[in-house]
This record gives C-alpha cells, structure tokens and sequence, in this order.
C-alpha cells in the first residue's frame, strides 16, 4: 500500500471512529430525554455506532 493510500485509509478510519463516538454521544443524551420513541433512537445509534466501529474494526486489518 503507497503512501496516498494509507493516509486516505487512516483518513477513513478516523471518520469511522468520530462518527462512532458522536452516536454513542447522542445516545446517551437520548436516554436522559424522556418521550415517545427516544429508548428506540438511543438503541438505534448504539446499534449503528457498534457497525461503524466493526467497520473501522475490519479496515484496520488492511494496513
């Protein structure tokens, strides 16, 4: 892997792990809301949050 290609994976990977920790974030201030549907949504970014960071997970095996 050439140099260009390892600074846009890391790129990436850093984007994976921001995005993963902002749904966790936003999840957790979710659960403090009381309302129709905010357990659902806060569960919802936990679920996707754990795909990015699987994602991010498998990628890193690239380098």
């Amino acid at each position: 892997m050439d140099g260009n290609a390892r600074a846009l994976l890391w790129e990436i990977l850093n984007d994976l792990r921001s995005v993963s920790q902002k749904m966790n974030q936003a999840a957790a201030e979710l659960q403090q809301m009381r309302g129709v549907g905010t357990e659902l949504c806060a569960s919802r970014l936990e679920v996707l949050a754990d795909k990015y960071e699987k994602a991010r997970k498998e990628l890193s095996k690239l380098n």
